[in-house]
């Protein structure tokens, strides 16, 4: 999923802030914020994206992958 800044032009236009390269027809889900206050939505935004992450990020079965990480980084600066 990807979140991009856009501005309504009225008459069902919605239109973005920045180039994308998307298909033509694709169906898109379109989320108005009710807060007034821009940089409170992104920090409530921010937050709900953290408690997400860190459900993922959390997970036991990932220390093989940090164990590996840490294996190969110890052997390339043995070799320098």
């Amino acid at each position: 999923m990807q979140t991009l800044s856009a501005i309504y032009k009225g008459q069902r236009v919605v239109e973005l802030f920045e180039d994308i390269d998307l298909p033509k027809n694709i169906v898109v889900l379109v989320v108005i914020p009710k807060q007034e206050n821009e940089r409170e939505l992104r920090s409530q935004l921010r937050s709900a994206a953290e408690v997400v992450f860190a459900k993922l990020w959390d997970n036991e079965g990932d220390e093989v992958w940090n164990e590996c990480l840490f294996s190969s980084r110890s052997l390339q600066r043995l070799r320098i």
